[in-house]
């Protein structure tokens, strides 16, 4: 079985809830654990806390407004996961008209590249939890499935070109799970770095472009993310 990766999200079976549950946590704790089983919610993948590890998995729970936006830490097992899923799409997230109307045209874009746009951060989790997780500074963050670091230049070209209301931020998503900021991605291609950082499931690295284009282009396709809206049940 292939381990989730990074931004990845997984929904729980009935025993691993119950394990989270019968911890001991403080009262807010216990209040959003108990509402996110209730409601089915799901957590999602964060570095791996126990890089090594090939039995538990380190989760992650940023809880909405209303719990003043608190995060939990979880280490369970990897059998107390029942599915694997990503972030919601960006055509699903309800934005103003204005900025709407920028989104339908980036997608025509992207559609073409074969790119799929994820919303992770605050939009996406209000999006899944349907309770207010947005700010007036809450940036956009996007998640950018690309195939290779041209197409991730393409995409940096396209999300240079927005002007939406919220700051548009995010990470470029490689096979295998390799993840650089778009942002920095576009400082390296534009001379004004000569490193970025690369984030993987276990830790980070900072790598250069002859480094990055060496590194990708070995990378397995096999070990692509789940993608959107394809829920992946664990065995």
């Amino acid at each position: 079985m292939i381990a989730p990766q990074r931004n990845q999200l997984v929904w729980l079976v009935d025993a691993g809830w119950q394990q989270v549950l019968e911890r001991a946590w403080d009262v807010q704790a216990q209040d959003i654990l108990s509402h996110w089983h209730e409601q089915q919610l799901p957590l999602v993948v964060c570095r791996q806390r126990v890089p090594d590890s090939s039995s538990t998995i380190s989760l992650g729970l940023p809880a909405p407004l209303q719990w003043e936006r608190r995060k939990l830490a979880l280490e369970l097992p990897l059998a107390a996961i029942a599915s694997v899923c990503a972030f919601p799409l960006l055509r699903s997230i309800a934005l103003g008209a204005a900025d709407a109307l920028q989104v339908q045209e980036l997608l025509l874009h992207t559609d073409a590249l074969q790119v799929a746009v994820q919303v992770y951060g605050s939009f996406g989790w209000q999006h899944l939890s349907a309770l207010p997780c947005v700010r007036e500074t809450s940036d956009l963050d996007l998640l950018a499935e690309v195939s290779d670091l041209d197409t991730a230049g393409q995409v940096v070209w396209l999300l240079q070109g927005l002007r939406l209301e919220p700051r548009v931020d995010g990470e470029l998503v490689f096979p295998g799970g390799w993840a650089i900021a778009w942002r920095e991605y576009a400082q390296l291609i534009g001379g004004r770095v000569e490193q970025v950082l690369v984030k993987h499931r276990t830790g980070v690295q900072l790598l250069g472009m002859a480094e990055l284009r060496a590194r990708f282009r070995a990378a397995p396709l096999a070990l692509r993310s789940v993608a959107p809206q394809q829920a992946v049940a664990l065995a």
